[in-house]
């Protein structure tokens, strides 16, 4: 379902709840009214009418929550499937890198057969370069956040953004679902990403830290600044500064509640160049023990 779509249907379920309580609101002022009371309408049909129009308004009400509960599921249900091509498409580097590692073993082998030792040495520092950049992404112990973040890498250099990560955790022996993990690092980064293409640094870092009890998530992006006001409302349903369906941030927040664990945003202005923007980290805690 597309984003206008979803923007439809809500409109649509909310005009009809405003409809509902109109008319019940009507129906009220409407059966007591003195032209009413003459026809000498009993007063139990009057009383039921208002009880009727009370339990659509009530049913409309459930459906609207469990509109938006679908609503969260569909966004939910798009995220695995990026995640799912992010793996497809991980996978896919590891056997091309598979496949040129026999390629680089040959010809430092000819390098070394023909006496071209400074050559082969430059070479071998060659590669071990770029596998340094590689290879940062695979020991956290997740294999499906490992390729979600190496995906999220290459989109970084796609749009010129500095995205930088670090961590010093080992997901491997904690009992966090790696789709949850997906979740929240998943809709951050591309939070994060929508405002730093545009903004001047056009910086992203992420950061996955053991912090003993707990594992700490933050995520920094150049190119915003949350106010106050809207700091209290950006992790509501629907809620959205960016024209889009407003879920990112609720399933981000919905998913830490989950583990019991905690969600904070920090804002400020910083100085680069003689140029100030806005800086956003959102910090994300996540006890070790459930």
């Amino acid at each position: 379902m597309k984003k206008s779509d979803h923007t439809k249907l809500l409109i649509s379920m909310l005009f009809l709840l405003a409809l509902i309580m109109f008319l019940l609101i009507y129906s009220i002022y409407f059966i007591n009214t003195e032209f009413i009371k003459h026809q000498k309408i009993p007063q139990w049909q009057r009383t039921l009418v208002i009880y009727s129009f009370t339990l659509l308004a009530i049913l409309n009400l459930y459906t609207v929550k469990n509109l938006f509960s679908a609503l969260s599921i569909l966004k939910a249900t798009q995220v695995y499937k990026d995640n799912i091509k992010s793996l497809d498409n991980f996978i896919n580097i590891l056997r091309a890198q598979r496949h040129e590692f026999n390629n680089h073993l040959q010809i430092i082998w000819g390098l070394i057969c023909v006496g071209k030792y400074d050559d082969a040495i430059r070479y071998i520092e060659q590669i071990s370069e770029n596998l340094k950049n590689t290879s940062k992404f695979y020991g956290l112990g997740c294999a499906e956040l490992s390729a979600l973040i190496f995906a999220k890498s290459a989109l970084a250099e796609k749009y010129d953004i500095n995205f930088e990560f670090h961590y010093s955790v080992d997901f491997s022996n904690l009992k966090f679902d790696s789709m949850d993990l997906i979740n929240i690092c998943g809709n951050l980064i591309d939070n994060a990403f929508y405002y730093a293409k545009s903004s001047f640094s056009k910086y992203v870092g992420l950061n996955i830290e053991d912090e003993g009890n707990q594992i700490e998530i933050t995520v920094t992006n150049s190119g915003s600044y949350i106010d106050k006001c809207k700091k209290e409302r950006i992790f509501e349903l629907g809620y959205s500064t960016k024209n889009s369906s407003g879920l990112g941030l609720f399933i981000v927040k919905s998913t830490v509640e989950k583990y019991k664990g905690k969600i904070d945003v920090f804002s400020e202005y910083r100085a680069l160049d003689k140029i100030e923007e806005g800086y956003t980290t959102f910090t994300v805690t996540l006890p070790k023990k459930i």
